[in-house]
Order: structure tokens, then sequence, then C-alpha cells
């Protein structure tokens, strides 16, 4: 079959050259509309369903609303798992499916299910809907709305544009799936009541919000004839906008008291104010002359990309609208983004293509040394840009993204690319200027004796096209199991599960390509191009590179071939020493990525307000800017609309935009930088700090709920033995070294005013407990009385006591209640109004209550961390029946990827073994090749003990890579050695000769797949931390993997392949 691909290669070789050009042409337009992404999305596939409460308890939330919505979840089929968190006027349900679930079909069924679950939520509670469809790296781009000092836009008319001018033109823009404000005031129109004035009066709350509610309605009364047109009838009582609006609502008519009419006015103040704020951002950032410039309090926008979506299109398509937008804003107000993943997907492509470059130029370089001739260094080099464009054509037309991981699978094979062109071109070399063995040896007795050059090609018209078909036909199997063996290796990673299956499947999709398009140039391109190169004479000039090598090689061989036992005890020493280092390595899942802006977490006291967070923040900020590497600092305080992140006001999330890393001066990496930060904010006492990047916390909250690297997951239905247990387990996970930003979420400490119905003196007076709850509901919370609509723009008109009537303990008991009898009650003699502390927020995962201890590793690996965490936990906390703790987050991930790594290593080895049986029809010659994967091993070992890398998911990618390429060298060898044994040689003269023949394409594959590798290694750009581990093992296994082929694998050959050469004698 080999032998027919090249005749038809050498034959057709016109029309191969016109597919190439036909290729060239199509990968120029097809390339450009690859997907960019930073880094693959990890996102298991969940749904979010999200219910507001106004004004109830975090206990409430849970029992009304939360657990009647998880209830139902649970029928759904492919639920993996339901989270949830229930916190003040909020509940949030995470409904987690099994991968390779759609996305549109889980929403659909979570859709569904909810109609069940508003059946057994009470009225009036609430009404669940599901959250925005975005995934963990959807907060693509985020904005700020910026007035002008003297514009005269405050808080609350910058809200009202951001929510009704640049939504409403962001939204339309491809793959955003909705865009979220935070910050700035939400406008109302309030009317806050005096209850004496209602008491006068004889009214009640009810009686002015119908009133409001009566007199503003539109209607429509169909149509009326006039002659021979008809007429619309519209009825317009709306309520107008603005203070003309205001009035409107002071005029409405109440009742009349004695002919007098009395109007809202009368009972109640009416005026322009903001909803109850759940949120807010500040911001301090450096202008263009390095000056600081504290902007305060602004409105921001956070762009949210659809499941799926094309990151880089999107935030095209979003920039594209920016000149709209500020056409459409007024005068003095501008639209600037701070926040935008476009800067990390460039630097991160960036990181990659600089690092194909840099291995383009390393390759070239050392082809041109070792082959001595540009036109065969040029055959070598088509190879790469031909397969990375194949293989970016097929994941362009495919629809897979090009990121981090995809690209960088690439860039890992760059050097494996020109493996196989290397072997073929190099054999045409050997053909064009020497005839084969067996001839070798009868040249003299046909030439002349004073023949100058025997082996002349410089004449040879018609025997240069047969010579090229002779020397492809003798490599073609070679290559093409050494290439089936690379495609086979990388098969078993398609059977990762979650995130690591997300990380890694586009590598070796990638790779897979790659690969597959190398053997296509090495097998037809090569051999048809070649009949063009090298129709003139091929004279071999020496390589000054190879010649000494050469020399020392024969003698090396020469003496291993004597000293046989010698060689095999050092490589037998070796891989002992590998097998003893590799439980030394540490473990981690991922190394994490460098995204170039940190994310800070300060939580304050439980009870702390907006008003103390909103105090607090400007001055962190301040403390932050002073580090020359920050540009600007950015807080958000609490949560954005619904659909964010469900924050409470006392925890302030600060977005820390930094310069490039080689302009910093106080500090060489971001870990000595934020310790700096850490220690210059601690003069702040009572805060908490947790240090992470944006993206990594997102990824984090959504894989485990927790934003950190570890959660420490403590399971129990009390929620005071829960926090009195989980402040046990934070206390001795604090001592574990490693172990960084360890905090307990808060689940006790938020300040409540309870109001508790005495129910003997209710019914004294013939009053309800559902009396007092309105009240509390409605007088102290307030009620909307419909809406004031202008154009798209609708704001509430919002009924509630005056602040006044309401502002402490005893002002709220003094207030009165109308019992039947038509006395006035005082709330304070039929309920008792206390102050207590309650939970701010409740989660729980699978129905059970927890609290998370969560934490970041730092300086250790996390497999040794969690071990310790695990010993700490038996012996100094005792938990009481039915509680019980799980480690989750990121170590979740390891382990599972740890055993499934532990089965895919030795299925990709058994492959490799049935492939090689395959290739060379005999069991030992397959182990004997076998051989180089424990030889690749040790160098893979060593090199991440000596850099002080762990072992990691890339790292172990690395090691698979590396059994590959480490058996490519081996097969090429095996096959030189077993022709030559067929020509005839004495299995001795022939295991020399075949390896001294192979020592060239041995080393040119070996140098160019590690000098492929070395840019990874030394780069510092974005994504090059998990880039490195990877890099770092196949570069160190390549050394050991080759030098010892070149020794142990001769030595051994007599003895492995009895079998092989007793058929072939």
């Amino acid at each position: 079959m080999f032998n027919r691909i090249i005749d038809w290669a050498v034959i057709n070789r016109l029309l191969v050259v016109i597919a190439l050009i036909t290729l060239t042409v199509s990968a120029v337009f097809i390339i450009p509309k690859l997907n960019l992404d930073a880094f693959p999305d990890v996102t298991n596939v969940q749904v979010s369903v999200n219910t507001e409460a106004p004004g109830l308890a975090a206990e409430e939330v849970e029992q009304l609303i939360t657990y009647p919505i998880e209830a139902v979840m649970y029928a759904l089929p492919d639920v993996e798992e339901v989270r949830s968190i229930s916190k003040t006027g909020l509940s949030g349900v995470t409904v987690v499916f099994k991968e390779g679930t759609d996305i549109y079909f889980a929403r659909q069924l979570v859709f569904e299910r909810l109609q069940a679950a508003k059946e057994l939520i009470p009225d009036g509670v609430g009404t669940p809907e599901m959250g925005p469809n975005t995934s963990g790296l959807g907060q693509v781009y985020q904005y700020l709305l910026v007035a002008e000092p003297d514009a005269g836009f405050d808080a609350m008319a910058l809200r009202s544009l951001n929510d009704w001018v640049v939504k409403l033109l962001l939204i339309p823009a491809e793959g955003v799936t909705d865009v979220l404000s935070f910050g700035g005031e939400v406008r109302q129109y309030q009317v806050n009541l005096n209850p004496s004035r209602l008491l006068a009066y004889e009214l009640t709350q009810d009686d002015v919000m119908m009133a409001l509610e009566r007199n503003n309605t539109n209607v429509g009364g169909w149509y009326m004839n006039r002659g021979q047109e008809q007429l619309v009838i519209r009825g317009t009582g709306w309520l107008d906008h603005g203070e003309k609006g205001l009035e409107q609502i002071r005029q409405v008519p109440l009742k009349t008291v004695d002919g007098t009419t009395i109007t809202v006015s009368d009972v109640a103040q009416v005026a322009l104010g903001s909803e109850i704020r759940q949120g807010a951002v500040t911001m301090t950032r450096k202008n263009a002359d390095d000056k600081v410039e504290n902007l305060g309090e602004v409105v921001s926008g956070i762009v949210l990309k659809r499941m799926g979506a094309n990151t880089k299109a999107t935030i095209d398509g979003v920039n594209a609208r920016i000149e709209r937008i500020n056409q459409a804003l007024p005068e003095g107000v501008r639209f600037e983004a701070f926040y935008d993943q476009a800067d990390l997907i460039t630097q991160a492509v960036q990181t990659v293509v600089n690092a194909l470059l840099l291995a383009f130029i390393f390759i070239v370089v050392i082809l041109a040394l070792f082959l001595m001739n540009l036109r065969a260094t040029f055959l070598v080099l088509m190879s790469i840009p031909i397969s990375i464009g194949i293989a970016l054509m097929v994941m362009a037309w495919f629809g897979l993204s090009a990121n981090l991981m995809s690209l960088g699978g690439i860039a890992v094979a760059i050097g494996m690319l020109v493996d196989g062109s290397v072997v073929m071109v190099e054999n045409m070399f050997k053909h064009l200027t020497h005839p084969d063995a067996e001839h070798d040896t009868q040249r003299q007795s046909r030439v002349d004796s004073d023949d100058v050059d025997p082996v002349d090609a410089a004449h040879d018209r018609h025997g240069i096209a047969l010579r090229l078909q002779e020397a492809g036909k003798e490599v073609a199997r070679p290559i093409f199991f050494a290439t089936a063996i690379i495609l086979v290796v990388f098969m078993p990673l398609f059977s990762f599960e979650g995130v690591e299956a997300k990380l890694f499947q586009p590598m070796a999709i990638s790779i897979m390509l790659a690969m597959l398009s190398a053997v296509l140039v090495a097998l037809i391109i090569v051999p048809a191009l070649a009949t063009y190169l090298f129709r003139r004479r091929v004279r071999q000039r020496e390589s000054f590179v190879l010649k000494p090598l050469d020399l020392l090689y024969r003698k090396g061989l020469a003496w291993a071939m004597g000293h046989s036992k010698v060689v095999v005890g050092i490589a037998a020493i070796m891989v002992v020493a590998a097998a003893l280092v590799l439980p030394r390595l540490g473990t981690e899942f991922v190394p994490e990525l460098e995204e170039g802006t940190i994310n800070l977490r300060v939580t304050l006291a439980p009870s702390s307000s907006l008003d103390t967070a909103l105090e607090v923040a400007p001055k962190l900020e301040a403390k932050l800017m002073e580090f020359p590497e920050v540009t600007y600092a950015l807080s958000r305080i609490g949560r954005a609309e619904i659909g964010g992140d469900p924050e409470p006001v006392n925890n302030i999330e600060i977005y820390i935009g930094l310069k490039p890393v080689p302009e910093w001066t106080s500090a060489d990496n971001r870990y000595e930088l934020q310790s700096l930060m850490e220690q210059k904010l601690e003069q702040h006492p009572g805060l908490l700090f947790n240090f992470s990047q944006p993206i990594a916390t997102r990824v984090d909250e959504l894989l485990s709920g927790v934003k950190a690297q570890l959660a420490i997951k403590l399971f129990g239905p009390d929620l005071a033995v829960l926090a009195n247990k989980g402040q046990a387990i934070e206390a001795a996970v604090k001592e574990i070294e490693g172990a960084r930003d360890v905090a307990m979420e808060q689940i006790a400490g938020e300040s409540q005013l309870v109001v508790k119905p005495d129910r003997r003196a209710l019914s004294r007076y013939g009053l309800a407990v559902g009396d007092v709850m309105e009240l509390v509901r409605e007088g102290l919370g307030g009620a909307s009385a419909g809406q004031i609509i202008n154009g798209n723009e609708r704001y509430d008109i919002y009924v509630r006591l005056a602040e006044r009537f309401r502002e402490d303990r005893e002002t709220i008991a003094d207030l009165r209640l109308q019992a039947p009898s038509g006395a006035w009650v005082r709330l304070g003699d039929v309920a008792e109004v206390s102050i207590a502390s309650g939970p701010p927020q409740v989660r729980r995962d699978d129905v059970q209550r927890r609290v998370v201890i969560q934490a970041n590793v730092q300086g250790r690996d996390m497999g040794s961390v969690v071990a310790d965490i695990r010993q700490a936990i038996v012996e100094q906390v005792d938990l009481p029946t039915g509680y019980s703790v799980d480690i989750g987050g990121q170590f979740e991930n390891q382990q599972r990827a740890q055993k499934r790594l532990a089965l895919v290593v030795p299925v990709s080895l058994g492959l490799i073994a049935l492939l090689l049986y395959f290739a060379f029809a005999s069991v030992g010659q397959a182990m004997l090749i076998l051989v180089n994967v424990p030889l690749a091993v040790i160098g893979g070992v060593f090199s991440l003990w000596i850099s002080g890398q762990y072992l990691s998911v890339p790292s172990s990618v690395g090691f698979i890579t590396l059994f590959g390429v480490a058996v490519l060298n081996g097969v090429v060898m095996v096959e030189s050695i077993n022709q030559r044994i067929a020509d005839g040689l004495k299995v001795s003269d022939a295991v020399f000769d075949g390896a001294v023949s192979r020592l060239r394409p041995v080393l040119m594959t070996a140098i160019t797949s590690a000098l492929g590798l070395i840019p990874m290694l030394l780069s510092n750009g974005v994504g090059a931390e998990i880039q490195k581990p990877l890099a770092s093992v196949i570069v160190g296994g390549l050394v050991t993997a080759t030098f010892l082929t070149l020794f142990v694998l001769p030595v051994l050959f007599a003895w492995f392949s009895k079998g092989k050469l007793s058929d072939m004698a």
C-alpha cells in the first residue's frame, strides 16, 4: 500500500503541486474564521434559577422558596447535583447536568419543572426565573459610564442611562446573552406615608396603593367610524414622568371628608428616591500622566457571553457598537471599557505564536547544519506550515476554537511535524549519493579504476525519480507506523471527563490533526516535490556538526557493544532512580494561568451596611494605588442585578488592573505582589482578604460553588453546630503550611430586627397575625403600586412608611394597628420587637445544609496540603452524628484525573505494543522498542524534579506525548537494522551500520522536537504556566531517550530479536 502511495505521488507530481496550491489558497480564506478564545471553557452544563423575594430573611427564603425548587429538580434526568444559596431577598439554585447534555435541552427541562415549583411557593413570596445562559468565562467585558464633573449627571441619572440606553444597544451584539447593571441608584417614585395622618383620616396603606393604581392606567376602546375613516379609541391615563409625574401623584384623591377631598399629598411626602440598594461600585485609577484619579461611586455594566459563543467575536461585536453608544449618550457622559478578555486572548495567542516562530527558526538552523543542503532543508520545512495550515482549517471547519490549549498542542507538535519528512528526505539523500548496502560492495568491480565519481547522479536524467521512489518506499512503513503510534498515544485523552477533558481534548485534537497532515506531507508531498528539487546533481557535503558526532558515536557504540552489561546496568540504575524520585514529586491539578488582573475579595463583618462598605472601599483603593504596578482598582460591593453573583453587601470584590510584568518594580511575580498588598491593607483591622484572578475565581466558583481552589465542605442540619464546628476546622487548617486565605463563609452574625406577634394579646383585640405581618411587609418593607412608563423606561411607584417612622426599634413599636372594633392598637402591645442575630445566608448541596471553609494553596503542592488537612480534621475536630466533611474544588478534579490517568497510561502503552507488533511481526522487537518508554520517563521525572514543578495534569499529558516521541526513534532504527540484515549483512555489522546510518535522522528528530519546545519553556507570556510542565517533561525525556536509544537499543537488539532473526534466516 505504502509503495503504491509513493509511486502515485512521484508519477502524478504535477497533480500534487496543484492540490498544494489549492490548499494554500483555501487556508488563506478559511483560517481567519477560526474561533479565538483565551482558555477552553471548562464550565459544566448548568442552569441557574434565581428568585427575588423582597425583604425575606435567609431562613424564610430557604424554607419557602429554595427547598421547593430543589425538590422538583431531582426528578429531572441526568442531574448530577443541585446546590443553592438562600440569602436576604434572594434565592439562587444551580442545577448541574451530566457532561454532554445539550444546554438548551437542560434549560427546557428546568423551565418545565419550574412550573411545578411555582405551585409549591406561597403567593406573593417570589417568582422563580432562569438565570442568563452564560458560562464561567462569560463575564467577557466590563465597562463604566463616566460623567464629566460639571455635566450634571448624578448616580441615578447614569444608572437610568445604562439601563435604558446602553443595555438596549449592547444586547443585540452577536454572542451577548445579557448585560448586568452594577452600581448607581435605580430611580423610584416614592410615596412616604405619615402613619399619624393616615390614622387621622382613617385611611390604610392599602387604600393609598389602590388609589394610585386606579389613577394610572391606559386602555383601548377599539374603533369608531368617522365618514370613510376609522379612528382607534385610546384612553391615556398614565401618570407623566419627572416632576410633572410627582405633582400628579400628589393630587391623586383618596377620600372625601365633609366635602373636602383628601389627596396623597395630605398623608404622604412624594419624591424621587432610590430603590433599596444591594450593591455599588467605586473606582480609583491612574490617568495618562500616572496621576491617581478617584472617580468615587460609578455605574458599571457586565456583558455576559452566551454559552458556546465565540469570545473574540462577542467582544468585537461590543466594540463595534461603542461609537453608536457614545452618540446616543448625552453630552458629558462617556462609555469606557475597563476589563476586556480580548487582551487576554491576544496575549495567550501571542504566547503560542511567539513559541511557534522561535521554534521554526531553531528548526531551520538545525536542519541546515545537519543536511548542509538548502533544497533539502526547504523540503523538510514545508511540512510545518502545510501541517499547521491543514490542522487549523479542519478546526475552523468544525467550529473548534483556537485557544491556549489547542494552539499549545500545535506548539508541542511542531518539532514532531518534521520527523516524518526528515526521515524521508534523509533517506532520499542516501540513495542519491550512495547505493544500498548490497550493491555498495560490488561497486568497485563494476566501474573503472580511474572513475572519479562512481555514483554519478549528475548525468542521471531518468534514474532520479526511480531512486526517489526506492528511497521513499524504504521508509514509508516506519514513518506511517511512527505517526500512528503518536496518534494512538493521544486516543486515551478522549476518555477524560469534566474539566480536564475540556482542557486537554482540544490539545489532543490539534496534535492529532497536525500529525495526520504531517504524514500526508511526508508520504505524498515530499516525494512529489523532491523530483522537482533534486533534478540536478546532489553532492553530499560533510556536515561540520555531524562529522565529529559521527566519529564519537562510532567509538562510543563500538565500546557499548563490547560492554553490553555495563550499558544495561547504567540504564537500569537510572530507571530505578527515576522511580524513587517520582513519589517525591508533589501533585496539583493545573498550574494557575496568569491573567494580568488580580481579583481581591474583602469580607467585612456580617452586619456591615452598604454605607460602611462604601466608606472602606475607596480607602483600600487608595492604598493599592500606591503600588507603581497598579493601573486601576475597581471595587464591586454586594451584588449586581439578579443574574450576577449573589454577594452580600459586606463583601467587596476589588479588580486590580496591572501593568505588564516587565514594568514591575516592587515585586517579581504575582504572589510577591499579593503579599506586599496584603501587608499594606492589614492596617485596616477586622477585614478578611482573599487574592485570586477574575477567570480563576469564576471557574472555581462554578465547579464547586466556592471562589477558591479548595472547598472543605461541612454538611449537617443545624446552623449553630455548623458554625461552631466550621470555626474549629478553620482554626485547624490555618495551622497547615501552604494553605493561604483560609476563611469560613459567614453563616451567623447578621443583625436582625425581629417582630414576633403575641398571639394572646392579638386575640384579645380580635387581630390576626396577618395584620402584624402586613404592617411589617408593606409598612416597613414597602410595596409597589404600579409603574411610571416613559418610552422603554419603567420606574416603580413605591409606597412605604416615611423613614422617621421606621428608623429604630422604639418608633416601630409605636406604630398603630386598627382592631375590628375600630380601636387603634400599638404594635409594641401585641408583638415583641427585638434585635437578634441570624444567618446572613444558608447554602445547601444536594438538599443538605453546608458550610464551606475555603483555602488557596501556595508554595506547596495541592495533594500534600489536602492530606495534611484531612489528618488535622480527624485529630482536632470531633464531629457529632449526622455531620460529615468533604473536600472539593480543584482537588476533586485532580483526584478524578489521577484515577483516569492510572487507567489511561497502561492502555496507551498496550496500544503502542500492539502497533509495534503489527509493524515488525515480532513480539521481541516490539518489546525492544518499548524499552524506550522507561528510558524517556527518566528525563521527564528529573526535569520536573530539578525545575521544582509538580506532577499535574499537563505534565501527565507531557509524559503521554513523550511515549509516542520516544518510540518513534526506536522504530526508525530497528527498521534500518532489519533492512541491512535482509540485504545479507552479518547481524553485528548490520546493527553497527544500521545504528550509525540512523544517527543523523535520530539526532535531527530529537533535536527538532526538543528545540520546538524550548521557547515554551522560556516563555513568560499569558498561559505559559500551563505549557511549561508539559514542555519540560518532553524536553527532559527526549534528552535521556535519544542518548539511551543510540546505545541501549543496538546493545539489546540481538538479544530481543532472536525470534525475528531465525524467521529471516
